[in-house]
Order: structure tokens, then C-alpha cells, then sequence
């Protein structure tokens, strides 16, 4: 047997005692999901046509990062879930300070109810002589229960940012980027 496979099993023998069991270590999270309506935000001088000339800000999901695992006495999931933006900005924009509303709501996957939600503020800068910067949230910490019948593939993470019903309009009508 070679040095890599003794390793291995002793790694594993030890991994019984005490250590994190595989299965702490394969703890399946819920499902995530961005939908196109609330996953780009576009902001525009109030009051003028929308055009390049008047973009303030152009901003987009572009990854949700989490991570899983095993709650007190495997009653919860507890799930890490940081989201990146990438966001550009516009001519009209007067300032390099940025602002972008988000939220994560927790779904019953069953019924697609809202059964909790949270809104962020996500502060952005962009440096001196540039137009495009991408920024990371602070890891939101969320806890799934268990039992009682419900099981982690019952439950749906939905990720976005907090629109007008006209940037919601403006996100269908152009539809997904």
C-alpha cells in the first residue's frame, strides 16, 4: 500500500473518533434562485427618458456563494450565503458612493409562500477613473428547521434586489443578461 493510501486510512480511522463524520460533511442545502424580474437593477435620472445619457447606475447579481451544515442535534440547517454584485456606472451618475437594495426570502418550496424575508443595503464605491467595480455582501447566516416532517429540499432561498414596479417592467421587458 502506498504512503497516500495508509494516509488516507488513517485519516479515516481517526475521522471515528471524535472528528467530523462524512456525513457532516455532505449536509445538502436549499435550493437557490434568482429570477430574472429582481436580478439586474438600472437606475435612471428621475423625471428624464432612459437612455445612456441618463444612467446612474447599472447593477447585477452575479453569484450567490453558501455553504451548509448541520444545526443542534440535526433539528436545522444552518446555511452561510453571501451574494456578489458587479455594478456599473453610468454618465449621469453625481457620486462614486452606491447603494444597492437587496433581499433574501426563505419559500416553503411546496407552495412558493414567502415564509420569511430580509432586506440589506449593500454600500458600493467605485474608484477614482473607473466605471465598473464588484463587491461581496456580508455572509447572512440562516437557519432551516427540521422535523415535524419538513426536510431541507422543503424549503427555497430566493436572492434579489429591491425594485420599482417600473424597474421590475423595465427587467421583463429587456429579459435576462
Amino acid at each position: 500500500m502506498t504512503r497516500l493510501g495508509l494516509g488516507l486510512m488513517a485519516g479515516l480511522a481517526l475521522a471515528g473518533c471524535g472528528g467530523p463524520q462524512l456525513d457532516d460533511l455532505l449536509v445538502p442545502c436549499p435550493s437557490l434562485v434568482l429570477p430574472a424580474d429582481v436580478a439586474d437593477l438600472t437606475r435612471h435620472q428621475p423625471g428624464a427618458q432612459p437612455d445612456l445619457s441618463t444612467l446612474i447606475l447599472d447593477a447585477r447579481v452575479t453569484a450567490i456563494d453558501g455553504s451548509c451544515q448541520r444545526g443542534r442535534r440535526g433539528q436545522s440547517i444552518d446555511s452561510t450565503i453571501a451574494v456578489r454584485f458587479r455594478m456599473d456606472r453610468g454618465p449621469a451618475a453625481e457620486t462614486r458612493a452606491v447603494q444597492l437594495p437587496w433581499f433574501i426570502a426563505l419559500l416553503d418550496a411546496r407552495t412558493d409562500q414567502v415564509l420569511t424575508r430580509q432586506s440589506f443595503v449593500m454600500n458600493g464605491q467605485f474608484s477614482v477613473n473607473t466605471t465598473r467595480a464588484e463587491v461581496v455582501s456580508q455572509p447572512v447566516e440562516i437557519s432551516f428547521p427540521l422535523g415535524g416532517g419538513r426536510r431541507v429540499q422543503d424549503y427555497r432561498v430566493l436572492v434579489g434586489f429591491l425594485l420599482t414596479e417600473e424597474e421590475v417592467a423595465l427587467n421583463r421587458r429587456r429579459g435576462p443578461r
